[in-house]
Formats: structure tokens, C-alpha cells, sequence
């Protein structure tokens, strides 16, 4: 089975903590009348601070989706290295023996691709197999971990998972809509990547199984519209509901091909996506709070960063409650489409060390 030989997290230096984001929101949400609505959705996010590659007002004087795209194209590279070199220095693989690099982004477009920067950056090998994956949003990160899962069983060298995702190039500040502000509320920067390998050495973690499925009736609750201001989210008001409604069929039929049921797992990484999506998710699963408990802390640390949520999640879990050797737990998120993406793991080594508080 494949292993996770290690786990890196890298953020920009800015931080943006929830008092400023108070304090911004007649430019997040349009004008003073619209900031004093959103004032209570602030709090309601539950987010302590967020990480920004550049300042909101950087970023204003920036608008447009050409300027942003040339943003994302000189940020991305260097947050995205941090976090590959580190993952790479911790499981002992030198960047030269990487036979697979599948990395995920939907904040932003290059071409070639953010990992061909990085790739010369590190120094990897240059006949590595490399999967982009750009449209999967926030699902992302749990599909990449099942795609390189799968490879691994032709290309048998150490795979590299690799997210990146700058969110504030997102940011909207014209002709807004709410779920523009709700997006101006909620997301950040981060960059996450985790080293792979075929074995049973009690390294680290070990995935058992992954699956995808997308779920009916669903395809306009979530995604992003890319316009002349750059990306803008779209997000229904229905979507909670859908999720309750959708995901413990998803998972429990997942579960139930082997032989498996919602009590056979032990610690649960679940990108929030947001409050209600995550209050919605836990009810739907009758999940405790303690098995929520490593997604709330990432989500308040952190907000929402895209596809790379779930690997902070899992760096949370050791500080929260670092599950026992052998345990079963389940990465789950949910995307566009709305589609949801499963992998099922066993702790072991580093996922089982606590780390302390932060």
C-alpha cells in the first residue's frame, strides 16, 4: 500500500487576522451599508486569521484578470517550492529520485504549468510523469492523493502531491455579489505537499483506498465563473442542504464495498468548506465533535485554502488528537460539481506522534 512519508505546510508571512478583516469589510463587501450586514458573517465564519501572499490593497491595485494571472504566475512558484523541498528533506527522497508529481490548483492559470517552476527550482527529476490538476477546487487535494495512489502501481518510485492555492487572486471588489463577499470572507493562501512510496515501513500513513463520485442534481451549488475581474466563486444558498442530504449516502456506499461502516472509522479529515458545510456534513454522518474537532481548528487558523485545506486538517489532527497505530480514517471533501472525493487511510508512524499545541 502506498505510504505518506511525510507532510509539509507552507503559508505567506501576511496575515490577516479576523479584527482587519472587520475593519476592510466596506471594501470586501462594496460600501459601508453592505459591511454592516456582513459584520455578523464575519463572526460566523469562525476564522481567526487568514494568510495572503499580498495585502488587499495590493491586490486592489492589481484587478483584472490579466494582472492577477501574472500575480499567480510569480507567487505561486515560490510558496508551492517551500513546501515541496521541506516535504522532500523529511521523507529522506532526494528531489532527483521523484517518478511522479500530481499538483493541484484552481486559483489561478500558467502555462506551463506552476510545477515545471518548481520542478527546476528543487532540482527533480525531469522525466517525472506530472499530472496538473486545475478544476477540481477545493476537492482537489483528496483526488490528487487517489490519482498518485494509483500511479504508484505503474510508476513504483516516489510520487509527489503538491497544492498550491492562492485564493486572495480571487479577490472581487466591484459589482458584487454575495457570494463574492462570502469568497472575500472566507479564503486565503497556503501551498501543502506530501512525498509517497509503495511499502509498509510504519512511516507514515498508508492509503488503503480512494473514490470519486459526483452527485446528482448538483452541478450549479458550487464552482467558480472566471470573468474579466478574474475567477468569481459561485455558491448556492441550497448548498448545506445538499450536502446533508448527498454525502452519508456517498460515503456509507464507499464504506460498504469494503466491508466497512461509519463506526469502522476512527478520525475523520474533512475540508469544511465552509461553517454550514461543515455543521452539515457532521449531521449528516452523526459525526461528535472531537471527530470534527481537527477540521475546525485548521479551518480557524487557516480559513479556507482550497484544495490544500485537507493536508492542514491533517497536520491538525496530530496536535488535536493523534490517532493510534492501525486506526481507520477518512479524507473527504467535497468540490464542484458537486462532486466528492474519499481516501481511505491506516495511521501510522508520524500522523501518530502528537505535536504541541500552537
Amino acid at each position: 500500500m502506498p505510504e505518506l512519508l511525510s507532510l509539509a505546510c507552507a503559508v505567506p508571512s501576511r496575515v490577516l487576522e479576523r479584527a482587519e478583516t472587520v475593519a476592510l469589510l466596506p471594501t470586501l463587501s462594496g460600501s459601508d451599508e453592505a459591511a454592516r450586514r456582513f459584520r455578523t458573517a464575519v463572526d460566523n465564519t469562525c476564522i481567526d486569521r487568514r494568510h495572503l501572499a499580498m495585502s488587499v490593497p495590493e491586490l486592489m491595485e492589481k484587478s483584472g484578470a490579466a494582472r492577477r494571472a501574472l500575480l499567480y504566475e510569480s507567487l505561486a512558484p515560490d510558496l508551492a517550492g517551500d513546501a515541496v523541498a521541506r516535504a522532500l528533506r523529511e521523507a529522506d527522497v532526494p528531489p532527483g529520485a521523484v517518478q511522479t508529481l500530481v499538483s493541484v490548483s484552481c486559483t489561478g492559470y500558467a502555462l506551463p504549468s506552476v510545477d515545471t517552476h518548481v520542478m527546476a527550482t528543487v532540482g527533480m527529476n525531469r522525466t517525472a510523469r506530472r499530472i496538473p490538476i486545475t478544476e477540481l477546487g477545493c476537492s482537489a487535494g483528496v483526488a490528487a492523493l487517489g490519482v498518485a495512489a494509483d500511479l504508484l502501481e505503474t510508476h513504483p518510485g516516489p510520487a509527489l502531491v503538491m497544492s498550491v492555492e492562492l485564493c486572495s487572486m480571487c479577490l472581487q471588489t466591484t459589482e458584487l455579489t454575495s457570494s463574492d463577499v462570502i469568497g472575500n470572507i472566507l479564503f486565503a493562501d497556503a501551498a501543502a505537499a506530501t512525498v509517497l512510496r509503495p511499502g509498509d515501513s510504519g512511516t507514515g500513513p498508508q492509503i488503503l483506498a480512494s473514490h470519486t463520485v459526483l452527485l446528482p442534481d448538483t452541478r450549479d451549488l458550487l464552482g467558480m465563473r472566471l470573468t474579466d475581474t478574474g475567477l468569481r466563486l459561485v455558491l448556492a444558498p441550497e448548498l448545506p442542504d445538499a450536502v446533508h442530504r448527498l454525502i452519508p449516502g456517498a460515503v456509507e456506499g464507499f464504506l460498504a464495498g469494503r466491508n466497512l461502516s461509519l463506526d469502522s472509522i476512527d478520525f475523520w479529515i474533512i475540508h469544511p468548506g465552509g461553517p454550514k458545510i461543515l455543521a452539515a456534513i457532521g449531521e449528516g454522518l452523526r459525526l461528535s465533535a472531537s471527530a470534527l474537532a481537527p477540521s475546525w481548528t485548521a479551518w480557524r487558523r487557516y480559513g479556507n485554502v482550497s484544495s490544500a485545506t485537507v493536508f492542514y486538517i491533517m497536520d491538525a489532527l496530530r496536535e488535536v488528537a493523534a490517532p493510534r497505530e492501525g486506526a481507520l480514517g477518512l479524507m473527504l471533501a467535497v468540490g464542484p460539481g458537486l462532486s466528492c472525493e474519499l481516501v481511505l487511510i491506516r495511521a501510522a508512524g508520524w500522523l501518530c506522534r502528537p505535536v504541541p499545541g500552537r
